[in-house]
Formats: C-alpha cells, sequence, structure tokens
C-alpha cells in the first residue's frame, strides 16, 4: 500500500479508511482506498494492493511495459516528492527528481486513468518540467536537462558494453542503492565505488547535502550520472587509471544505438527528426543505427502508437454498482464531497445538475461496512433530501420531490 504522509496534507485535512472488495470472488485484487476530506474538497488516493498481484506489477515484463500500464494516481496540491515516490513504489521503476528541482513543487491530478508514461508526462507539464526515459529510470528535471541526462546514461551504458567483458559485466550488473538523508555526493561516490568494485573520484564532486534515497535495479551508469548530472557534470572513464572522474558538461550528449529496419520505417524517420533534427540514421543491412537524444530511442522501443495500456486488473471488470465498500468517514461534511468521493471509488459519473447547492452543502455523516456503492450513494443522498437513480455508470442526483 502506497499512503501520503502526514505532513504533506493541508493542515484541516482529516483521512478516513476506506476498504473496497468486489462482489464475488471472482476478483483477485482487493482495492484499498485512502481518502483525505477536508472543509473544502474530499482527496482520493487509490493504491491497489494484493499479496498475490503486487508483486508481479513491481516486476514488470519491461520497463516499456510498466510506462504503458495504466497509472491512477489522484491527488491536490501533493508535494512533486511524495507523487514521484508512490508512482516508483507501484511500478517497480525510479523516479529521479533533479537536485534543480524544488521536490516540494505542488502536483494536482485528476481522478483520470492514463498509461503511467502519461501520468508522468502530465506532472511535467504542470510543473513546467521535462521527462528523460532511461530503463529502468525516469527523470524530471528542468527543460533540457531530463532528456540530455537519460542520454548520457545511455551513452556510458554503451561504452561500458566496449569495456573487457568482466569489466562491463562488473559495471553494468544491476544493484540497488541507497544512501541516508544528509548524505553528501561524495559520500554517495564511494558508496558507488564500494557497489560496483571500481575507483571513483568523487572529490571533485561540490559539497551538498542530499536526502535520502533508493534506486532499484541500477547500473553504474546510472547511478553516475545521476550522482553529477545536477552539477552539469558528467562521468568519464580512464581506462590507464580504472577510474570514474567527473567533466563539466560542454555540449548535449547523442548516442548511437542499432535497430532492426523494421522498427525504423518511413514514417518513423520522419517523426524522429521532428523529436531531434540532429538525429542521423544509418543503414546496415537488416539493422538501422540511430544516433540521437534519449528522446528519440524511447520512441523506438516504446512504439506507442501501436500500442495499448496494459490494464492492472482489480475493480476494472467489475460493473460500478456491483461493488462493495466499508466507509468510515468521521464527523460531517458536504453531502457533494463524499458523494464525489464514492463515485470515484466506485467508477460512478456523478451527475448533480437536477439538485440545489443548498442540499449538496448539507452535511452529512457516514459509516457503513461491506456496502454496495449504490447503498452508499443512496444513504448520502437520503440524508441530504435528495434522491438518486443510476444509469448504467452514471449517479443522477435531483432534489427530494
Amino acid at each position: 500500500m502506497v499512503c501520503i504522509p502526514c505532513d504533506s496534507l493541508p493542515s484541516r485535512a482529516v483521512m478516513a479508511m476506506v476498504s473496497a472488495q468486489a462482489f464475488g470472488r471472482s476478483s483477485s485484487l482487493c482495492p484499498l482506498v485512502m481518502m483525505m476530506v477536508n472543509l473544502r474538497s474530499v482527496l482520493l488516493s487509490i493504491a491497489w494492493f494484493s499479496a498475490a498481484i503486487l508483486p508481479a506489477v513491481c516486476a514488470a515484463d519491461s520497463f516499456d511495459d510498466q510506462l504503458r500500464s495504466v497509472c491512477r494516481v489522484v491527488g491536490t496540491e501533493l508535494p512533486l516528492r511524495v507523487v514521484a515516490q508512490r508512482i516508483g513504489d507501484a511500478h517497480g521503476i525510479n523516479v529521479w527528481i533533479d537536485r534543480r528541482v524544488d521536490p516540494s513543487t505542488p502536483v494536482s491530478l485528476s481522478a483520470a486513468a492514463g498509461s503511467l508514461q502519461q501520468t508522468l508526462e502530465a506532472i511535467a507539464a504542470k510543473s513546467q518540467l521535462e521527462v528523460g526515459y532511461a530503463s529502468p529510470v525516469v527523470i524530471l528535471a528542468p527543460q533540457g536537462v531530463a532528456i540530455d541526462t537519460a542520454t548520457r546514461i545511455l551513452k556510458l551504458r554503451s561504452e561500458m558494453k566496449q569495456l573487457p567483458i568482466s569489466a562491463a559485466t562488473r559495471l553494468l550488473e544491476p544493484q540497488d542503492l541507497a544512501w541516508d538523508r544528509l548524505s553528501t555526493p561524495a559520500e554517495i561516490a564511494q558508496q558507488i565505488a564500494a557497489a560496483w568494485q571500481v575507483s571513483v573520484v568523487g572529490e571533485s564532486l561540490p559539497h551538498d547535502l542530499w536526502d535520502r534515497c533508493k534506486l532499484r535495479g541500477v547500473d553504474a551508469a546510472d547511478a553516475l550520472v545521476l550522482l553529477a548530472a545536477g552539477f552539469d557534470l558528467a562521468p568519464n572513464y580512464d581506462p590507464q587509471q580504472a577510474t570514474f572522474g567527473f567533466d563539466r558538461i560542454e555540449k548535449s550528449a547523442g548516442v548511437a544505438l542499432e535497430y532492426p529496419s523494421t522498427k525504423v520505417a518511413a514514417s518513423m524517420a520522419r517523426e524522429l527528426r521532428k523529436i531531434d533534427p540532429d538525429v542521423k540514421l544509418e543503414n546496415r543491412g537488416a539493422l538501422i543505427r540511430v544516433t540521437g537524444n534519449s528522446a528519440v530511442h524511447h520512441r523506438i522501443r516504446s512504439d506507442r502508437s501501436a500500442a495499448k495500456p496494459k490494464q492492472n486488473g482489480g475493480l476494472a471488470d467489475v460493473a460500478p454498482g456491483m461493488r462493495r465498500f466499508t466507509l468510515r468517514i468521521p464527523g460531517m461534511k458536504p453531502a457533494a464531497s463524499i458523494l464525489q468521493a464514492v463515485c470515484n471509488a466506485s467508477g460512478f459519473t456523478l451527475d448533480t445538475s437536477a439538485a440545489s447547492s443548498e442540499n449538496l452543502k448539507r452535511p452529512v455523516g457516514l459509516e457503513v461496512e461491506d456496502q454496495l456503492a449504490t447503498a452508499i450513494i443512496e444513504s448520502i443522498c437520503t440524508q441530504a433530501g435528495l434522491t438518486v437513480r443510476f444509469d448504467a455508470t452514471t449517479a443522477v442526483v435531483a432534489d427530494r420531490p
């Protein structure tokens, strides 16, 4: 389960636990819903949880599969670091926030379901940031930085593959890397050196104090580039000394990778030139060598035009009217707020066009156990002097005659 830390909530927020279980025994997933209710709005955060399902979700078939999978993030004015952590934990990927980005930047996302990639790009757009992709890392950074950082990861990884096989195997081995709060870049550099058994000259890195962090399944290229990028530095390898140092970034990077020719047809080539005007394509028989930034390579690998989001399961196949919930909301809250929260959780669309604002503002209380969503909505309406009828997936609320 992924929860929002208490210090990220509005001061008057009240938290209520809602557990929902699909009607019948055919569903293998039980969603756990955290509702945060304040005097003005209801914030809903849904974390899909199951002892059997969660490990499979975190261990995706591939990085691109995770980006295509459905991600539901709901919240208002949540700190960027909280949103990034929740997405990373749920999908088993790393969401890296560049040190020049304020991690407390407020992010608001609607309840509309979309792919993980769409969610990440929506977060970036709302915060005027850029997204870079370098499996298994997603980078959120200022414009012109994220894509370049991801490109440098791909480039260094490609260079590591050219090293003697023993060194290449060691440096490209995925490992978890974690450091404590108030760690310095030099200290993290030494952790990287110990993890991948390589010499790293961390003394050249500027002094800074970093928050705690855990990176999952990264290689030495990921770790070194992320460590240096926030200072406009890039790692370089001295094969004579078998040592990594850091140099000032002078120009944008590009990396050459090869793909089957069928993946880069004429239409794809035109699209790649729009992404990176400096992209270079070189035919090599059955292969095509593409030199460009990480956005170019991500576009080729993901081929989003042909891919559809993978459903995570859960309540997706259960009709809204057949979903059951246990709901406890302390105190009295406006009927409209609780109605909207229950409809969001159950999958109903709420229509209040025929209801008066006076009745929608009426305070109501609610404490039900293992009840159908329709029964819960009816109970709320009864307390507020309203009626409700259900048309397929819409709850139509009106004033009582």
